[in-house]
């Protein structure tokens, strides 16, 4: 069972072990410079391949280095959202119901749900206690998974969430491609993509969503369940004398 701090506590929680947390980002500002360098040599060799183009290559080689600049762009957004999702002492502790984070992730995800006309069924959920924004932004990166990782069916997720021992229990369930049983233990590791470039995404999702949920003295994991699609599962806090 998880020792999860009180919402009184919870900021002494948050306090950082300087050595783990510096190795870690060292090790992730390693990756983090190692993809954007490759992103920069891409482009840089389309550029190089524009300037002693044909008027017929042109647009496809603009093309390519238009993808490579949004590539590059998704990557550093992505590293700002890691570096807030560690930087604990930032997080602003209160108790919320966690369908507003819900929802306010289903805002920011809404003209992708269009675009693939995904179904997103959300169950009662609780109150529960931490940062609104980052927990909304756990909401965000796993119901994203799920829409990038979608399979011929039209998507459908399902969000609920169920009382345990730890505090409240939240499940993502979708109907998609599916994550082979091998696999599930190494996906929460910065930059680790199993589909390579098959489908866009920097491999810093899964990453961001377990670091804000570790900084909750909660945990985050994906249920080992066989079946299609993927269930990913995380426990948070209920708010004191729940």
């Amino acid at each position: 069972m998880i020792a999860l701090p009180s919402l009184n506590c919870m900021r002494d929680y948050m306090g950082d072990d300087s050595n783990r947390i510096l190795d870690e980002m060292e090790q992730f500002l390693h990756s983090a410079i190692h993809d954007l360098r490759a992103s920069h040599r891409r482009t840089g060799v389309s550029v190089e391949l524009l300037l002693e183009s044909s008027a017929d290559e042109r647009d496809e080689l603009a093309a390519q280095i238009l993808r490579g600049l949004s590539k590059s762009d998704e990557l550093l957004l992505g590293i700002s959202k890691y570096a807030t999702a560690i930087a604990r002492r930032r997080y602003s502790v209160s108790v919320f119901w966690a369908n507003n984070a819900v929802r306010c992730a289903l805002a920011n995800l809404d003209a992708e749900i269009r675009k693939v006309s995904a179904t997103v069924k959300v169950g009662d959920l609780p109150e529960i206690t931490g940062d609104q924004d980052r927990i909304a932004e756990v909401f965000e990166q796993l119901i994203g998974n799920s829409l990038k990782f979608r399979g011929s069916d039209q998507p459908a997720i399902e969000i609920t969430a169920r009382r345990v021992p730890e505090g409240w229990g939240f499940s993502i369930k979708d109907n998609g491609i599916g994550i082979p049983a091998k696999y599930r233990g190494r996906l929460f590791v910065a930059f680790r993509r199993l589909q390579g470039d098959d489908f866009p995404g920097t491999g810093l999702g899964l990453a961001i969503a377990r670091k804000i949920v570790e900084a909750h003295g909660g945990r985050i994991w994906i249920d080992e369940s066989e079946g299609s699609g993927v269930t990913v599962c995380f426990v948070l806090p209920a708010p004191d004398g729940y």
